[in-house]
């Protein structure tokens, strides 16, 4: 009978030392289990949390944080172009001081989108009694309209270098085979499954697990052993 590779390596393995390399090789397959699905049900939550917040035009948030991308160089050069920040939800922007970066949603002025600029005017009240502000960008040379309060997003927190370099590796060619190679070694059980039931190569065998052929080959072993030892008895006799 042909050994199967499961087989070639558990006999591999000095006997002393089987056991605990059939409990390692199981924690290492409970261990993948737990984080693939772990990394599948989050990026589906994501996803669609995000999906739903775009469509809504709200800004993805979680906990109240945001993650934000510079697309522009206006505030060249505190943020370059491609820059990757946290942001926190403003709830009042009375706490806003001239200094601040804040991130608010830009208006017929900016086509609607989302502008990240300095406050150069803390909140006042303008002659309507509307609480305003004023802000521009550190390049520009001249300030922004004047900004309602109400459309005060967040305020900036930090700069994240490394997942600026993250999305530059992920949004370039080599980025997108990394990320497909990544999935690839994820799922790398399953693809092999899918390339031997093409090839033509699958058997019900290759699904057997490791504890199941570790307790087959122990049976056979007995057997062995009891053939063996028959001859023995009858010649004793």
């Amino acid at each position: 009978m042909k050994m199967s590779l499961k087989e070639k390596i558990y006999h591999k393995i000095p006997e002393s030392k089987r056991e605990g390399a059939v409990k390692a090789v199981h924690a290492l397959r409970i261990a993948k289990n737990i984080i693939c699905w772990s990394l599948i049900i989050v990026l589906v939550i994501i996803v669609i949390v995000s999906l739903m917040m775009r469509m809504r035009g709200e800004t993805p948030a979680i906990f109240g944080y945001t993650l934000q991308r510079v697309s522009t160089g206006s505030m060249v050069p505190a943020l370059e172009v491609g820059d990757v920040f946290l942001s926190k939800n403003v709830d009042d922007v009375n706490i806003l001081a001239v200094g601040d970066i804040i991130t608010y949603e830009g208006g017929a002025n900016f086509d609607y989108k989302h502008v990240t600029h300095r406050v150069v005017a803390a909140p006042y009240k303008d002659d309507t009694g509307a609480l305003v502000l004023r802000t521009k960008g550190d390049a520009n040379n001249t300030e922004d309209p004047v900004l309602p309060a109400e459309r005060v997003e967040s305020k900036y927190i930090v700069k994240i270098t490394f997942l600026t370099k993250l999305y530059e590796v992920f949004l370039s060619p080599w980025g997108l085979l990394i990320f497909v190679g990544l999935l690839l070694l994820v799922f790398f059980d399953e693809l092999l499954n899918v390339v031997r039931i093409l090839s033509g190569n699958y058997s019900d065998e290759d699904e057997e697990d490791i504890n199941d052929i570790i307790a087959r080959i122990q049976r056979e072993d007995k057997e062995k052993a009891l053939a063996e030892k028959k001859p023995e008895d009858e010649n004793a006799d």
